[in-house]
């Protein structure tokens, strides 16, 4: 257990971050800014996983099958698996993250392995995963938090992403779905999380789709798909 008058002056300082220029390995958002009166994290870490077999990176606690004696419509097995990829968590203290079970996949264990190293006297891990096309990428642009909600204990973050085309040389299909993972290792510590927040750009703004793409065989396709 955290000391508390630690982690209230942890808070304190937090609620007034100002932003820390030069975070080696993260993408600087161009198209997304806070809203609200949120601060933007700069000195963040970020471990991204990608599931080539589509399945679950993290498991979440309603994740029990739709059975005939349901009385909600029946989900189809394609439906089902599709919910299962999205995931969305705030993890504040030792117990979050046991709460939390992760797919026994080298992306799975690699976001564990993540956030098993958090320091959560001083740290929060925002935990995210999401489908995406096989030829698609989704890359996280920013990171904020909202500042008068964390004077109060509690933590309430958002991530903003865009999506990407993959490199022209990457093989894929573009009927295939992937998963995504996310976790974002945030250097502020919390009592709580009462939710968190999520935007999603339609591109990246990083030039025009690479040739293949261009193809008239692939003008049908709608690449805003995940």
């Amino acid at each position: 257990m955290a000391d508390v008058p630690r982690r209230r002056a942890l808070l304190a300082a937090a609620s007034g971050i100002t932003a820390l220029a030069g975070c080696a390995g993260s993408e600087t958002a161009s198209n997304s800014y806070p809203v609200r009166n949120e601060r933007r994290i700069e000195d963040y870490e970020l471990e991204k996983t990608r599931d080539e077999d589509g399945g679950a990176l993290v498991i979440e606690d309603d994740d029990a099958p739709v059975t005939e004696d349901d009385e909600t419509p029946s989900v189809s097995a394609e439906e089902r698996a599709l919910q299962r990829r999205h995931a969305y968590r705030v993890l504040v203290s030792e117990d979050d993250l046991a709460a939390v079970s992760f797919a026994e996949t080298s992306a799975g264990e690699r976001l564990r392995s993540f956030c098993a190293e958090t320091d959560f006297d001083a740290e929060s891990v925002y935990l995210l995963s999401m489908p995406v096309g096989a030829c698609r990428d989704v890359r996280l642009e920013s990171v904020s938090v909202e500042r008068d909600d964390l004077a109060e204990g509690d933590l309430h973050p958002r991530a903003d992403f865009c999506r990407a085309y993959r490199p022209a040389d990457v093989e894929c299909d573009p009927e295939a779905t992937h998963t995504v993972g996310f976790a974002i290792r945030i250097p502020v510590a919390a009592d709580h999380s009462n939710g968190s927040g999520r935007g999603m750009g339609s591109s990246c703004r990083h030039g025009e789709p690479p040739a293949v793409f261009n193809a008239s065989a692939s003008s049908g396709t709608d690449g805003d798909e995940a």
